[in-house]
This record gives C-alpha cells, structure tokens and sequence, in this order.
C-alpha cells in the first residue's frame, strides 16, 4: 500500500510540474500573440496612411498639373475619344449559334481532342 501511494505521490508531482510549465508556455504563447496584433495594428496604421498619401496622389487634378508640366519633355499627347472605334463599327452578334460549330466541338472534346492542339495545327 505504501509503494502505491508513494506511485500515487510521484503521479501527482509530476502532473503538477507538466501542469505549470504548460501554463507557463501559454502565456509566452499568449504575450507572443499580444506583440503581433500590435504589430498587425502598427502596420494597419501604416497601411491606412500610405492609402490616404496614394489617394492624395493620384487626384486628377494634381495628376493633370504635372502631365502640363512635363508634357514636352515626355512627348506626352492628348489622347481623343476619336481615336477608339465607334459602336457602329462593331460587329453584330449572329442571331443564332453556329450549332454545326459547337456540335463538332462538343464531339471532338468528348473524342479526347483538344481544339486549341487543333487550330494551332491549322495555324502552321
């Protein structure tokens, strides 16, 4: 009985010190998480003034300025909306599908057959 509760005494001991130094090892975990939100917050922070700073540089009207300013030298020209296609010339859609078209690929695919292996072949 005695060499028992001697085993019981040492069981305990032993739990108790695996108990505290878990314990210990969680609050170095706990003040470990504690500095990384602070750094986290800190670089938020940073983050949340560069974006105001961005902003603040990319307005129009201050981006307009310094096109004016260095529009010579960078040989920059004034882009018109004439230069793009117009609506008009834009093809119109089919009013139907090519089915023979999308029947031969729907059975190449299900051959195996790859259609982009197919038209660059057919682009050689």
């Amino acid at each position: 009985m005695r060499a028992f509760n001697f085993f019981l005494i040492c069981t305990s001991f032993l739990a108790l010190i695996l108990v505290y130094g878990q314990k210990y090892r969680t609050e170095d975990v706990q003040t470990q998480v504690i500095e990384l939100q602070s750094k986290i917050d800190q670089k938020l922070q940073i983050m949340s003034a560069l974006e105001a700073d961005w902003a603040y540089l990319n307005q129009p009207g201050r981006m307009q300025a310094i096109v004016d300013r260095h529009a010579e030298t960078l040989n920059i020209a004034q882009i018109n909306a004439t230069q793009y296609g117009r609506f008009e010339d834009l093809p119109m859609r089919p009013a139907e599908p090519d089915q023979q078209g999308l029947d031969a690929l729907l059975s190449s695919l299900e051959a195996g057959i790859d259609p982009n292996e197919l038209a660059g072949l057919s682009s050689q």
